[in-house]
């Protein structure tokens, strides 16, 4: 209602009106955008793809819902839209602001979040004593043995397990994989993943760097400072 007394128009009944569309509006809208910033913005913090994604989704975000709301206007109340037209330029900028808001409370929420579950997971399970992982298959609930994971690679609030089979995604962090998993079997390689020891099938190095190649063909990248926890592990 701030925003309709700000930028309205001179009626009453279009301040009003325009109040409550824009809500109703910004309501849909914040529950689209929750699912998609959860499931469909790309984790990878280091490629420009989900920056470019965000900028392009808050332009059509806010082109949508003025749009819409204009819409409404023009069939509705006729005699404001002229009024309403004016304040478009005005319209967008807040609208692309809330968006910007938005995404940051939501960042803020997700981090909180997982903070919270690894404080409460932890210590439920003593470190390094699982010797299975379940994922959910569809309607199924598979078990993965873990002498069968050959690597864990880090997918937002996600762990992707791959095995010789095929790979699953399980909502777990790095961190608390890492705690539970038995540690001569497995080792962090890099900030994005953990590897089976036992899986390892050579190590190659070119020129400083060092790379894992697994017994079903990925190769992953080791820093300088893993390479000598990993070669202590394997007794080299």
């Amino acid at each position: 209602m701030i925003y309709a007394l700000l930028v309205g128009e001179q009626s009453i009944a279009c301040r009003v009106a325009d109040g409550l569309i824009y809500t109703v509006l910004l309501f849909i809208a914040g529950n689209l955008l929750w699912n998609i910033f959860r499931f469909a913005i790309p984790s990878k913090r280091e490629s420009i793809y989900p920056y470019m994604i965000l900028f392009t989704l808050s332009v059509v975000i806010s082109v949508l819902i003025v749009g819409i709301e204009s819409f409404v206007f023009y069939l509705c109340f006729p005699d404001c839209l002229k009024d309403f037209a004016h304040t478009i330029p005005i319209r967008l900028f807040i609208t692309w602001l809330l968006f910007v808001i938005f995404r940051l409370y939501h960042t803020s929420y997700r981090t909180e979040e997982k903070n919270q579950s690894q404080v409460v997971e932890t210590p439920s399970v003593p470190p390094g004593i699982i010797d299975r992982i379940t994922v959910r298959n569809g309607n199924n609930i598979k078990i993965i043995p873990i002498n069968d994971i050959v690597f864990l690679r880090a997918d937002g609030d996600y762990v992707d397990i791959y095995t010789n089979e095929g790979h699953w995604l399980k909502e777990q962090t790095m961190k608390y994989s890492e705690y539970v998993l038995p540690p001569a079997h497995f080792v962090r390689t890099h900030r994005s993943y953990i590897v089976n020891i036992h899986h390892i099938r050579r190590i190659e190095r070119y020129g400083e760097q060092q790379l894992i190649v697994l017994t079903n063909g990925e190769k992953i990248k080791i820093s300088n400072a893993r390479y000598q926890i990993l070669k202590q592990r394997l007794g080299l």
